[in-house]
């Protein structure tokens, strides 16, 4: 199961009420007020049919079903790659306001102290040359992908390359982050946990001075040369990027942008194609990291899966994350696994890798998940990721980019089948052109779901979360809110036990902020 910490306040609330009831009757008063409540979720329950059948009545028309989803609120996005998720156009004007160069010729983004090449051009110029501007678009996507000359795996992971220069910049972090934060307000997504790496050179740097190949005590040397100062230096990033998009999106002023009101959590990325003493190093720096600095809730492991390095090492990697695992049990833990298919790997490299992320790494979550059915005993897997609630994050758009994998090929019904968490994610809009909302519309077209099981995936988002907290949920059903809220009805006036135990957990605060805007949603005039 994801890891949670354990609610004292709502035990000691539970006894109290048991024993209370053990002696004192319930009012006339208590008694309505619960009846109200029941009567009232009934209600939400035939409005939730309601607009359940609107969808139904419309699975014909794809643009109704484009404005549904697009207003549909939809939790949280919990796979996105910061670099990733920014548009090209936004990174070209930003290069301009950095005062960068680009070569019309290799389409490679030139530094302000070396503009003075006859191939050169400003690139606040660019959109002048519509031919070069297009073609720069092209270059740092995978738009008009038909046309690219190369395969959407290479053309996908080639276009980080490509924005880097600007990407990297440290003192753009924050546009960055407000940039997919207004993306996600529009699309009604109210939290987001963006993968990026904090102090990646720095450590990797370390690693060589001290690896010996033996985990426990490259840690304790790694602890003792230098990561505690990274950590700090780290910590500091965090805080530049959280000014950073304060003052990029207005928040403190009077006129906040919608991005202000979406809260933002990050994951440590680790590159997974580096040596075993630098991917050691990152992940213990990882691991430090999240235990030291609130706004960064976990961990994941990137770059291409089938890369020659992190093939070779991927079992050695997995159990690096188990040693640390023990060292810092309360580490939330999401990995990229199974993000290959038949063909771009042998079969060899296709039987074990998410079972060893599951198994062996004690990963909370999974990041795509594609290549299940390769698995040796599949469907044993798949009854253990069920029972351990481990969700994975289903990404349709990049799956059918990068692998070819769409359609009936894809096992993303196999995992709701049998009764795998599964949310929707994104990957990265910016690079597929995509948002968040045309991966419902996907997966609503594609696989026939209809809004109630929309409504589920945009709660798994939360509920697996690595944001902290109890969950608003009794269980991962949804059914029952937990016994301080359950008689409140959501968008309504919250109840002082339930105000109070909001306030303890950050989680079922967002979650109750999406039953509220559920309940504000289905009960708009064009779904009745």
């Amino acid at each position: 199961m994801h890891k949670k910490p354990f609610n004292l306040l709502f035990c000691a609330s539970l006894l109290f009420s048991l024993g209370s009831n053990l002696t004192i009757p319930k009012t006339i008063a208590q008694e309505t007020t619960r009846e109200t409540a029941i009567a009232q979720r009934q209600t939400r329950n035939n409005v939730s049919e309601r607009v359940a059948a609107w969808f139904e009545s419309n699975r014909d028309r794809p643009t109704k079903l484009r404005a549904f989803v697009q207003r549909m609120p939809k939790g949280g996005d919990i796979h996105s790659h910061l670099s990733g998720a920014v548009y090209a156009e936004s990174y070209l004007e930003w290069a301009a306001e950095e005062n960068y160069c680009v070569n019309t010729v290799t389409l490679e983004l030139i530094e302000p102290q070396e503009c003075n090449g006859n191939e050169a051009i400003a690139a606040e110029d660019l959109p002048k040359r519509t031919d070069i501007y297009n073609a720069w678009i092209d270059r740092w996507s995978t738009r008009n992908l038909a046309f690219a000359g190369e395969s959407g795996h290479d053309r996908f992971f080639n276009s980080f390359q490509g924005f880097d220069p600007i990407s990297s910049l440290q003192e753009l972090r924050g546009k960055m982050v407000g940039n997919i934060a207004n993306r996600a307000a529009a699309q009604h997504i109210f939290y987001l946990e963006l993968m990026l790496t904090f102090q990646g050179s720095e450590v990797r740097s370390l690693a060589s001075e001290v690896w010996d190949g033996d985990f426990a005590s490259t840690r304790q040397k790694l602890l003792t040369n230098g990561l505690p100062q990274l950590i700090k230096e780290g910590q500091k990033e965090v805080e530049a990027i959280a000014q950073g998009f304060s003052e990029a999106l207005g928040c403190d002023t009077p006129n906040p942008q919608p991005g202000c009101e979406v809260t933002v959590r990050y994951l440590q990325q680790t590159t997974r194609f580096k040596s075993p003493a630098e991917v050691f190093a990152q992940f213990v720096y990882a691991f430090e990291l999240v235990q030291t600095e609130e706004l960064v809730v976990g961990l994941n492991l990137v770059a291409p899966e089938d890369h020659p390095l992190a093939l070779r090492d991927y079992t050695l990697q997995m159990e690096m994350l188990q040693f640390l695992n023990r060292q810092y049990p309360n580490i939330n833990i999401a990995l990229h696994a199974g993000e290959l298919t038949l063909g771009l790997v042998p079969p060899s490299d296709l039987k074990n890798h998410i079972r060893q992320a599951v198994e062996i790494a004690e990963a909370d979550r999974i990041g795509h998940g594609v290549s299940i059915f390769y698995e040796e005993n599949p469907l044993q897997l798949l009854e253990e990721m069920k029972r351990r609630g481990i969700l994975v994050e289903i990404c349709l758009t990049s799956n059918d980019v990068i692998l070819g994998v769409k359609g009936e090929d894809h096992p993303f019904p196999d995992y709701l089948q049998a009764e795998v968490p599964v949310t929707l994610a994104s990957d990265d809009e910016g690079i597929s052109r995509i948002d968040l909302s045309n991966e419902y519309l996907r997966a609503a077209q594609t696989y026939d779901l209809g809004y109630l099981d929309l409504k589920k995936l945009a709660r798994n988002s939360l509920e697996y979360s690595f944001i902290g907290g109890e969950s608003l949920w009794q269980s991962s059903d949804f059914v029952t809110m937990i016994n301080a809220c359950v008689d409140d009805v959501p968008g309504g006036t919250l109840s002082q036990g339930c105000n109070e135990f909001l306030q303890t957990s950050d989680r079922a605060r967002e979650q109750w902020r999406l039953e509220s805007e559920f309940a504000e949603f289905e009960n708009l005039s064009w779904l009745r």
